[in-house]
């Protein structure tokens, strides 16, 4: 049957000589699979350009209930993200957010909650000036939409966040992290001013506890490639 449905690209492998194989996160369907026949000879009028990963596309496909893979019959850009596509720092933010997202979802089930969530942070990194903390803020709040939103602040008390536990302690050890991440965590944790700025080390290492909390609770120990990169280009 054909099916509507606003998707976000996630990921594209060659197949064949001609056509693409896209990884596409949709509001209504969850994590699908489709082709896209005969784009790289220009055969369709569906361009290679039109899906980068973190497009945001609206699709007709045709769904088989049973089949893996299905195909798309046309897609759009809505919208194009022009600055995505032409900023050096905000492409390699998308790279990262991009990464992140393959990494969590894989579900083939409609979340439509979390997909207007995800769409709503890829506008605003197309069109808002960039926070050098947005990627960090973006997975603060993407625990929330997995189930596994941080509990608990920064208080003399309880100065350490625990990347085991997900919340604040008084204990310190491999755990936990810094208490200086620990405190600009919770800052973001109570929506603090974006406009906050901690030193490049500091932002760093609170960026690699936040994965370091994501390893334990969402991605199971694999390694964020694009986490080096991010950090050069985040001065």
């Amino acid at each position: 049957m054909y099916l509507k449905t606003r998707a976000i690209v996630l990921k594209n492998t060659n197949y064949s000589e001609s056509s693409i194989i896209s990884k596409i996160y949709t509001r209504e369907f969850g994590v699908k699979t489709y082709i896209l026949r005969g784009i790289r000879k220009g055969k369709s009028k569906i361009r290679t350009s039109m899906i980068q990963p973190l497009s945001i596309v609206e699709i007709d496909v045709y769904q088989k209930t049973n089949s893996s893979i299905n195909t798309i019959k046309d897609l759009r850009n809505s919208p194009i993200l022009f600055e995505i596509q032409d900023d050096i720092v905000k492409k390699t933010v998308a790279m990262f957010m991009t990464e992140i997202i393959n990494l969590c979802l894989t579900e083939e089930v409609g979340d439509k909650e979390l997909f207007d969530f995800l769409e709503n942070q890829i506008i605003d990194l197309e069109q808002k000036e960039l926070s050098v903390l947005f990627p960090c803020i973006f997975m603060l709040k993407l625990c929330n939409y997995l189930g596994v939103f941080p509990q608990g602040r920064f208080t003399k008390e309880t100065p350490f966040f625990s990347y085991e536990e997900g919340i604040f302690t008084n204990k310190s050890d491999i755990y936990t992290a810094s208490e200086e991440s620990s405190q600009v965590i919770s800052h973001l944790i109570h929506g603090g001013n974006v406009n906050f700025k901690p030193s490049t080390t500091a932002r760093k290492i609170v960026l690699n506890s936040i994965i370091k909390y994501y390893q334990f609770h969402v991605i199971r120990n694999k390694k964020v490639k694009s986490i080096d990169i991010l950090s050069e280009i985040l001065n």
